[in-house]
C-alpha cells in the first residue's frame, strides 16, 4: 500500500504525460455535462461542439504526425540536436497553422478560428519538452491548472450571457495563455534559433506521416460529416458526446503508442517486449471498466448529462468496443521502422472502408450505424497492420500481444454489448 501511495505521488514520465492528456480531455467533457447540467439547447451545444469539430479537422493530422515523427527521431539526435529539433518542431507548428487558420477563413471560417488554431497548436509543444526533459510534476500541474481555467472560461460565460460565442471566446483565451507559456518554455530548453534546412528536413520526415493520419485519423470527420449531412444539429451534439468514448482509455492508449516509439526505435526486441508487457497491464484495467460502461451507458449518460442524451449513452456503448482493436499496437511498431508509407497505405483502406460502412449502416441502423461503421474499419486497419508486420518483418503477433488474455477479454466485452442491447 506503501509503494502505491508513493507511485502516486511520484509518477512515471509516461504516467504524467497520460495524466496529462487524461486531464485535458476530461475537462471537454466535464465541460459538456455542465452545458447539459444547465439546460442549454442542444442546437447551441451543437454550435460549440461544430467550432471544436471544425478546428481539429483542420489541423489534427499533421499535429500528430509531426509529433509522432519527432518522437521517433529525436533519440538519434546529440543534446544540442535535440534542443534545436523542439524550435524547429514549433516553428513548423506556428507555420502550419497560419496556413490551417487562412484556409478554414478562406472556406468560410473567421479571424476567431485563426486565432485558436495557430496558439491551441503551438501550446502542443509544451507537453513534450515537459515530458521529453522529464518534468513530471510540472507537466501534471499545467495539465490540471489550464483544464481548470478553460472550464471556468467557457462555463461563466454560458451562466451569465446565455450565448455559446462567450464560450468559444473563453478558448480563445485560454489558447493565448498556452502560447505564452510555451514561449517561455522555449527560451529555457531550447535553442531559439530558426534553421530553415532543419525545419524543412522535419516536415519532409513527418509528411507520410501527416497523411497517414489525415486518412486514418479521419474517423472522427467523416463520422461528423455523415452525421451532419444525414441529421440535425441537435443530433449532432448528441453524436459527438456519445462518440467521444471514455476519455481515460482513448489517452492512455494513445500516450502509450507514442511514448513507446523512441525505445522500439532503440532496441525493436525489448520496444515489443515492453509494448507486451505493457498492453497486458492495461488489460486488466481497460476491459473490466468497458463492460462496465457497455451495460450501463445509456443510464450513465442521462445521469450525468440528461435523458434526452440517452441515445448518447447508445453510440458510447458501441465505441466501447474499440477497446478490443485498440490495445493493440502494431502501428508502433511500424512508426518506429519508418514504414510510413505502409502506415498510410492501411490508413487510406481504412477510411474507405468508413466512408462505406458508416453511410450504409447509418441507413439501417440509424445514429449508431455510425458508431458501427467506425468500428468495423478501425478493427480491419489492426488486422491489416499486423498482417503486414508478420509478412515483410517476421514479426508475429503474439510478440507484442499477449494472446489469451487478450482474446478472453475481447469475447467477454463483445458478449456483453449484446446483452446490453435488451437493457
Amino acid at each position: 500500500m506503501i509503494n502505491k501511495l508513493k507511485s502516486l505521488l511520484r509518477p512515471s514520465t509516461l504516467s504524467s504525460l497520460q495524466l496529462f492528456q487524461l486531464t485535458r480531455y476530461s475537462g471537454f467533457v466535464l465541460i459538456g455535462i455542465t452545458f447539459a447540467k444547465l439546460g442549454l439547447p442542444k442546437e447551441q451545444i451543437g454550435h460549440f461542439e461544430s467550432f471544436l469539430w471544425l478546428m481539429g479537422l483542420f489541423s489534427f493530422f499533421w499535429i500528430a504526425g509531426l509529433m509522432n515523427s519527432m518522437l521517433a527521431i529525436y533519440p538519434g539526435h546529440t543534446p544540442e540536436g535535440k534542443r534545436k529539433l523542439l524550435f524547429a518542431t514549433f516553428s513548423l507548428i506556428v507555420m502550419l497553422s497560419l496556413v490551417a487558420g487562412a484556409v478554414q477563413i478562406v472556406t468560410g471560417g473567421t479571424i476567431f478560428g485563426l486565432a485558436y488554431l495557430l496558439f491551441n497548436n503551438a501550446a502542443y509543444v509544451v507537453e513534450y519538452i515537459l515530458f521529453l526533459s522529464d518534468r513530471r510534476r510540472q507537466l501534471i500541474i499545467y495539465g490540471i491548472s489550464m483544464a481548470l481555467v478553460q472550464f471556468l472560461l467557457c462555463v461563466i460565460p454560458i451562466y451569465v450571457y446565455g450565448d455559446i460565442r462567450f464560450s468559444i471566446y473563453g478558448l480563445i483565451i485560454v489558447a493565448i495563455i498556452k502560447f505564452i507559456y510555451v514561449v517561455w518554455l522555449l527560451r529555457r530548453h531550447t535553442i531559439t534559433r530558426y534553421e530553415r534546412a532543419r525545419v524543412q528536413e522535419l516536415f519532409i520526415a513527418s509528411l507520410p506521416l501527416m497523411i497517414s493520419f489525415f486518412v486514418n485519423g479521419s474517423a472522427e470527420y467523416i463520422d461528423g460529416s455523415v452525421v451532419k449531412h444525414y441529421f440535425t444539429l441537435a443530433d449532432f451534439s448528441v453524436f459527438r458526446y456519445g462518440s467521444r468514448e471514455f476519455p481515460l482509455f482513448t489517452i492512455l492508449a494513445a500516450t502509450l503508442s507514442m511514448s513507446m516509439i523512441p525505445r522500439v526505435s532503440e532496441d525493436l526486441k525489448a520496444g515489443m517486449e515492453a509494448i507486451r508487457r505493457e498492453s497486458l497491464r492495461y488489460m486488466h484495467f481497460f476491459f473490466p471498466m468497458a463492460i462496465i460502461f457497455i451495460l450501463s451507458g445509456p443510464w450513465l449518460f442521462s445521469i450525468f448529462f440528461s435523458p434526452q442524451f440517452a441515445m448518447s449513452g447508445r453510440i458510447f456503448s458501441a465505441l466501447m468496443l474499440l477497446t478490443i482493436p485498440r490495445l493493440l499496437f502494431p502501428q508502433t511498431i511500424l512508426t518506429a521502422l519508418r514504414e510510413n508509407r505502409i502506415i498510410l497505405y492501411c490508413a487510406i483502406s481504412e477510411m474507405l472502408v468508413n466512408i462505406i460502412a458508416s453511410i450504409a449502416f447509418a441507413r439501417y441502423f440509424g445514429l449508431i450505424g455510425v458508431a458501427y461503421g467506425t468500428l468495423v474499419a478501425f478493427v480491419m486497419e489492426k488486422i491489416l497492420m499486423a498482417i503486414v508486420l508478420y509478412s515483410k518483418h517476421g514479426i508475429i503477433f503474439t510478440r507484442y500481444v499477449d494472446l489469451a488474455p487478450f482474446s478472453i477479454y475481447s469475447v467477454i466485452t463483445c458478449i456483453s454489448y449484446a446483452l446490453s442491447l435488451y437493457l
